[in-house]
């Protein structure tokens, strides 16, 4: 069920979600299994950490794709 709303919501609204879910459960097993010394725990953390900082860095590239997609529409509106 959470895979198919996960592929129904557009990219705006997904990826920021998955950003806010992933970062605080990754620190929280971080910390976790420091306190227990569980360092398969630490590993499953980190993981989550990883792949959280990847679409961190997918958002930003599609805000600089999308900030320079209007730099250009408007340069070439303002030619015409």
């Amino acid at each position: 069920m959470l895979g198919l709303l996960l592929r129904v919501l557009p990219f705006w609204i997904r990826e920021p979600l998955l950003v806010i879910v992933g970062l605080p459960f990754g620190v929280l097993l971080v910390y976790a299994a420091v306190r227990d010394e569980e360092w398969i725990m630490a590993a499953l953390g980190v993981a989550v950490l990883a792949i959280t900082a990847a679409r961190i860095h997918t958002i930003v590239n599609a805000l600089r794709a999308r900030r320079m997609d209007k730099a250009t529409n408007s340069a070439s509106a303002e030619g015409a």
